[in-house]
């Protein structure tokens, strides 16, 4: 005997609003990847001396529109340089997108 479901739930639809409390930099990054965010930070860590000032962030943290308005305007606002890399295309952080 199976048992139906009676509601579904995708994961965008259980995310609560999050503050990162990030401080803002010259150059900001965000990414699905963690791998993306390591490779950054080791290659900024290498050169740290002589690079501008670097926050990174995962967009699975900003799901919720609060989240990216809070992060918009204390980090991205302020930066020179917004590298957003977006596995799966436009669709997949539509909202954050749209704001940027």
């Amino acid at each position: 005997m199976h048992i139906l479901t009676t509601t579904s739930a995708s994961l965008d639809d259980l995310a609560e609003p999050v503050d990162l409390r990030q401080t803002p930099a010259d150059v900001v990054a965000l990414s699905f990847t963690d791998s993306d965010l390591a490779g950054l930070a080791a290659a900024w860590k290498a050169d740290a001396d002589r690079l501008p000032s670097m926050r990174l962030a995962a967009l699975r943290d900003l799901r919720h529109p609060m989240s990216v308005d809070l992060w918009i305007d204390s980090v991205a606002r302020h930066a020179r340089v917004v590298l957003v890399r977006i596995l799966g295309g436009y669709d997949w952080w539509r909202y954050g997108c749209d704001q940027l």
